[in-house]
This record gives structure tokens, C-alpha cells and sequence, in this order.
């Protein structure tokens, strides 16, 4: 039996077998604190080709928003409901939509480019892997929020407006999306900023993806407050220039990278382990 003052409590009470040795137990330190058996394998460092993929599907992204935004001509909240009647009643839906989907398809190709930078970024230590995960979090849930809100609620809007839908309805409906995309920037400031603070933790580009990450992603956060006085899209715009160049650096980067955290993960059910290469 084993017991406080026994001294075989590092030994298992009964065999597996019967005549069996005794087997010495595993220490409960390793077996609570350690980590589990890998799964799956090794993880390598990406390669370049798909840090290019990535940078082409971050560079359409900002291509086809401002080209479906442009086509879409949707109101702006000052533009009140004579704004509705302008755009909505006399627009041509048949342009809006396409300018719809051509936007969609944009904030579609954001996804990879998240999940990407969620798993090259912060790979170095928890706390870096903490702000990029909040960075992939923050960036899906800006995604989510575009679609479940921004976009049914605008479509919506105009679709009701040209079938007899009275103009304050419309109106309220088209307000649903623009108050759905000022707290989006919430969301995507918070995006900015764990993915800055993950390259800065890493060494990686760390005046583009690192510091003015962190200026753009203070930019964003200011705009939602600053909506009350109409001066919501700067964040936006700042942000747009940053994640051109984040692409443009994605496109040209190189495996022997200087702060490229070169190391091989280990997966597992929670986290990668990391471990020197």
C-alpha cells in the first residue's frame, strides 16, 4: 500500500499481469503539466510560395472592395432619407448588386489571409501566439459581422426601396448596416493590432507590420467614436495603405528572412509546440 510515509508510492499498487514486475509510474508532474503527444506530425516554416498566395489573395482584397463600394454608390448616413430615394428608389440595382458580390468576394479572399497570418505570426513565444490569435479572432469576427450584417441589411434596404417599401423603413434598414460597419472597426482594429504586436514579438518586418500596425490599428480604434462627427473612414483608408503593404511584403518574402521565426512546430490539440530549428 502506499501512503504518506510509504515508500513506494512511486511504484503501481498491481501489476498488469499477474506475475507481472512492477512498473515505476509516471512522475504527475509530466503527466498534468506536460504536453500531449504530438498529432499530425511536424509543421515546417510556410514556404515562400504560399506567403506569395497569401500576399495575392490580401491584394485582390483590397482591389475588389473599393471597386464593389463604387459600384454599389450606397447612402451615407447624412445623406438621410433623400439620400434612400437617390440611391436606393432611382439606383440601379442591377449595378448594386453586382458591386455587392464583387465586395464579398473580397472580404471571401480576407479569410485565408487571416488564418494565414494567425499561423506565421507569434510563433516564438505564448505571448506572441496570444496577439496573433486575437488578431485571427478579431479579423473573423470583423468578417462575420460584414456578412450577417452589412451586407444583407444593404441589400435588403435597396431591394425593399424598389418594390414599394416606404423610404423610412429603408432608411432604418440601411442605418443597420452603417452602424453595423462602425463597430466593425472595432473589430478590425483589434485585428491590426494583435498581428502588429505578433510581428513586433517576433522580429518580423517590424517597422511595417510591426509599428505602423500599431499606429493604424489606433487609427481604427479612434474611428468608431469619431462616426459622431463623420469622420469614421480615415481609420479605414490607413488601413488599407497598411495591408497593401503587408501584401507587397507577403509577395516578396524569402524563406531565410531576416526575423523569420525559423522553427519547427510540433501540433497538437492545443497549440503548436515550438521548438528550435
Amino acid at each position: 500500500m502506499s501512503g504518506p510515509g510509504s515508500r513506494c508510492t512511486d511504484w503501481e499498487i498491481f501489476p498488469v499481469r499477474l506475475g507481472s514486475r512492477l512498473r515505476r509510474r509516471r512522475p504527475l508532474a509530466v503527466i498534468l503539466g506536460g504536453r500531449p503527444p504530438p498529432l499530425g506530425g511536424t509543421m515546417t516554416t510556410p514556404s515562400r510560395r504560399l506567403w506569395q498566395l497569401a500576399g495575392v489573395f490580401a491584394l485582390a482584397h483590397v482591389v475588389l472592395i473599393p471597386v464593389g463600394i463604387y459600384l454599389q454608390d450606397s447612402p451615407l448616413f447624412a445623406d438621410g432619407t433623400a439620400g434612400i430615394t437617390e440611391s436606393y428608389v432611382e439606383g440601379d440595382i442591377t449595378r448594386s448588386f453586382v458591386g455587392g458580390v464583387l465586395e464579398s468576394f473580397g472580404f471571401l479572399l480576407m479569410v485565408p489571409v487571416l488564418v494565414f497570418l494567425g499561423r506565421v505570426l507569434g510563433r516564438r513565444g505564448e505571448a506572441g501566439g496570444w496577439a496573433a490569435e486575437t488578431g485571427l479572432l478579431c479579423g473573423m469576427g470583423y468578417v462575420a459581422v460584414t456578412f450577417a450584417v452589412g451586407f444583407p441589411a444593404g441589400a435588403a434596404a435597396m431591394y425593399g426601396a424598389q418594390q414599394g417599401l416606404d423610404v423610412d423603413t429603408a432608411f432604418a434598414l440601411n442605418n443597420v448596416r452603417i452602424f453595423g460597419y462602425f463597430l466593425s472597426l472595432l473589430l478590425l482594429g483589434g485585428s491590426t493590432l494583435g498581428f502588429a504586436a505578433a510581428a513586433l514579438m517576433d522580429g518580423l518586418h517590424r517597422r511595417w507590420f510591426g509599428w505602423f500596425g500599431v499606429v493604424t490599428a489606433v487609427a481604427l480604434l479612434a474611428s468608431t467614436p469619431l462616426a459622431g462627427i463623420g469622420q469614421q473612414d480615415w481609420g479605414t483608408l490607413v488601413w488599407m495603405v497598411w495591408f497593401v503593404g503587408v501584401a507587397v511584403l507577403m509577395i516578396r518574402h524569402r524563406e531565410d528572412q531576416p526575423g523569420d521565426p525559423g522553427i519547427t512546430a510540433t501540433r497538437g490539440p492545443d497549440r503548436a509546440s515550438l521548438t528550435s530549428r
